[in-house]
């Protein structure tokens, strides 16, 4: 398995513990072959990933692209290539993970960390279009974190709400 993670944004963040928790996702959803690139940037490129494929002219925490066929655990892209499976990328915005983290009173690290984590979910088909699944996507991701030496003690207390934009 291979967690990419780049910086794209001079704000310092920890990425031993980001790949680490998603690394660990994958082994426990079973994608734990699976290839994932995080991207770590700001709210202007964000906005204007946001606006070229979401249609939505704004910034947000988190976006996902997956290269694999929507309902599908199978590759769109790369599936006929030796290796293992890329999932996707994820795209984080650390101005806007730093605003929720200081609204949430959590550590920059812990959002960062727990956005990662959702926006994995994403690539390995979880949806939060509604209550249910957005529940089920904040539990998982409060599971892998409550088991991470750098965030188990934030883990354990209240988390991170609503992340549908």
């Amino acid at each position: 398995m291979r967690v990419e993670v780049r910086r794209a944004h001079p704000k310092r963040v920890r990425i031993r513990p980001i790949r680490r928790v998603v690394a660990r996702l994958l082994e426990t959803e079973g994608s734990g072959q699976a290839e994932v690139s995080i991207l770590l940037t700001d709210d202007a490129t964000v906005r204007e990933l946001n606006a070229a494929y979401r249609r939505q002219d704004k910034p947000t925490d988190v976006l996902s692209f997956s290269l694999r066929e929507r309902g599908s655990r199978e590759p769109r892209i790369g599936s006929t290539q030796p290796g293992p499976p890329v999932l996707g990328d994820v795209v984080v915005s650390l101005d806007t993970a730093e605003r929720q983290a200081m609204a949430r009173s959590l550590d920059l690290d812990y959002e960062v960390a727990h956005l990662a984590l959702h926006g994995t979910l994403h690539l390995l088909g979880y949806d939060d279009a509604t209550e249910e699944g957005l529940a089920v996507m904040e539990q998982k991701a409060k599971m892998i974190l409550a088991d991470d030496p750098d965030h188990r003690s934030r883990a354990a207390g209240e988390g991170p709400g609503d992340r549908r934009k």
